[in-house]
């Protein structure tokens, strides 16, 4: 009977556990992987000394270090898990203090299933989690002395635990209260002094640490629901001691099933509510494309069908590395030519981020650096291990070797995003013009047309501006880059540009002759005739066009609209 009891709490133990790592490794591990890519921890004392200009100085040092290794996949599912087992650790034997006696390993799962809840959120750094841990450590410390020492600790801990944690300091003055209100002791004077030390610290350090008074109550963590688990333990404590009955010895089991069911479905409702599959599938597409694995790019394009103009963007940057961009760029959502070179001037940091990464892909490296730069300020903390490497590749490309080496220097400063030789081959050596030229950031199809002119060889810029003018409908100016770049360079002509191809041969009245000339594959002449005539006896319905005729050019060309992309 007491081995079956023993291998019941392993299993107790291993189930949360394997679950949790594989729910990150398997379901979320995208999410895991750019809150790395938006960080950059270094290796210098500077760096270091800079974490004392804010509070949580070891939460958020902490948090940042255990950052780095969310490089991998796998990494980032087992540093998580690891942390959220140390939290369950200390959970427990915080209950321990309060004489939680059966199921005390159970019911300490409450408040780590709601930081697992919460880390499933882009938004939730690991800061927040080490603040936890520290604070549930303090605790458990300063519960081991009795009397008047731990009065003085006490008064002692709250400005210090603030430096070091952060408002993560507040749990640790509700438990202390109610540890002594556990232990039957009625010290009121020591309980305002706590409190009002936790309220007043932060109010007159909130300057010297350039906070505004919410920052200055809440960091390390942005708002209240960051800091559910907190408030989630604080209350299962109150209730402990308010109810002893509940710390008691509860048997049977139906107390455990329930308790089992209850755990759960918090935890199965938690994760259906804030697991967000479409952002899942947008970070994969942005994380696989900065290891440049293209074909993966697309493969989660494909079945994630995102309306995104972020996700068109990496989807059409992926076509073009595959020269397959005028074959297939029907095939995906284009939101007209913002998904396909983003303008940089974008409400969401999301979108500032990832601004450079098509101008590099097509040459542009003034447009690139410039969004390189703009993505590094526009990203949560201003530090970003993605962006460092793209300035590096840039100042490589026009070969600005001070800037290069000054960039190389700090990430030779990081754990696993030090220089290697292959991240600097096959780097774009277009965009460097012959004269200065000046035109408006937002000015895509100029940018498009000077990259083009000063270099017809550049493909991917021609299949760009040749894109936009498609996506824009200018089938006048398609034909004319079509003719002075693309004609002649390939045995057979794209299907999305032989389908524009003829569509202007038809506005113009082409004799068959001139169509030849193009070399317009004769399959795709047939199904334009087909595509004329169903649509001139459907006059216009898009339903059965868009039945027979899905993802070609002409069915875009006739049915899109802009729509308010906000």
């Amino acid at each position: 009977m007491k081995l079956m009891s023993t291998k019941i709490k392993y299993l107790a133990v291993l189930i949360p556990v394997l679950g949790c790592f594989l729910y990150f490794r398997c379901m979320t591990p995208y999410h895991i992987c750019f809150k790395e890519q938006i960080q950059l921890f270094v290796y210098s004392w500077s760096y270091i000394l800079s974490y004392f200009s804010k509070p949580a100085v070891f939460a958020c040092l902490g948090g940042d270090f255990l950052t780095q290794f969310l490089y991998f996949k796998g990494g980032g599912a087992a540093v998580v898990t690891l942390l959220l087992v140390v939290e369950w650790w200390l959970v427990f034997l915080v209950f321990k203090r309060f004489s939680v006696k059966r199921y005390a390993l159970l019911w300490s799962l409450l408040p780590v299933i709601v930081e697992w809840i919460l880390f499933s959120q882009f938004s939730f750094s690991l800061a927040m989690a080490v603040s936890f841990v520290i604070v549930l450590a303090t605790f458990i410390l300063y519960a081991k002395n009795d009397g008047k020492r731990s009065v003085v600790t006490g008064v002692i801990l709250i400005p210090l635990l603030y430096m070091v944690a952060g408002a993560s300091v507040f749990l640790f003055i509700i438990l202390a209260v109610l540890y002594d209100i556990h232990c039957r002791r009625k010290r009121y004077v020591f309980w305002a002094v706590m409190l009002a030390l936790s309220l007043v610290i932060p109010f007159l350090v909130r300057h010297g640490y350039l906070l505004t008074l919410k920052q200055a109550y809440f960091y390390p963590y942005p708002d209240v629901k960051h800091a559910l688990s907190l408030v989630t333990l604080a209350s299962v404590v109150l209730l402990f001691v308010c109810f002893k009955r509940l710390r008691g010895q509860n048997s049977g089991i139906l107390y455990f099933a329930v308790s089992i069911a209850l755990l759960g479905s918090v935890l199965i409702a938690g994760l259906v509510k804030t697991t967000d599959m479409k952002n899942e599938h947008l970070f994969g597409i942005m994380v696989e494309s900065y290891h440049k694995n293209w074909d993966q790019v697309l493969e989660i394009a494909e079945k994630a069908d995102l309306q995104n103009p972020v996700a068109t963007c990496y989807t059409n940057i992926a076509l073009s590395q595959k020269s397959l961009l005028g074959e297939r760029f029907m095939d995906f959502y284009q939101p007209f030519s913002s998904g396909l070179v983003p303008v940089a001037y974008n409400k969401q940091w999301l979108a500032l981020f990832t601004v450079n990464d098509a101008y590099f892909h097509i040459g542009a490296m003034d447009m690139a650096q410039h969004g390189a730069l703009l993505g590094m300020v526009a990203s949560p903390k201003q530090r970003s291990a993605r962006m460092l490497e793209r300035l590096v590749e840039i100042n490589m490309a026009i070969d600005d070797m001070p800037a290069t080496d000054k960039y190389k220097r700090m990430l030779e400063s990081t754990l696993f995003h030090k220089v290697k030789p292959d991240m600097l081959k096959n780097i774009p050596r277009q965009g460097i013009f012959r004269e200065d030229l000046i035109h408006k950031s937002s000015d895509v199809k100029t940018l498009l047309e000077l990259l083009v002119e000063s270099d017809p060889d550049n493909i991917p810029a021609v299949n760009y501006l040749l894109c936009f003018h498609l996506l824009n409908k200018n089938i006048p100016a398609f034909f004319k880059t079509y003719t002075s770049y693309f004609k002649g360079k390939y045995e057979s002509v794209p299907k999305n540009y032989a389908e524009a191809l003829l569509i202007y041969f038809a506005a113009t009245n082409s004799t068959m002759k001139e169509v030849a000339e193009y070399g317009i594959h004769s399959e795709i002449i047939k199904s334009f005739r087909e595509y004329t005539q169903l649509y001139e006896d459907t006059e216009g319905i898009l339903n059965p066009v868009q039945e027979k005729f899905p993802n070609t050019y002409w069915l875009f060309y006739h049915f899109a609209v802009v729509k308010n992309e906000e």
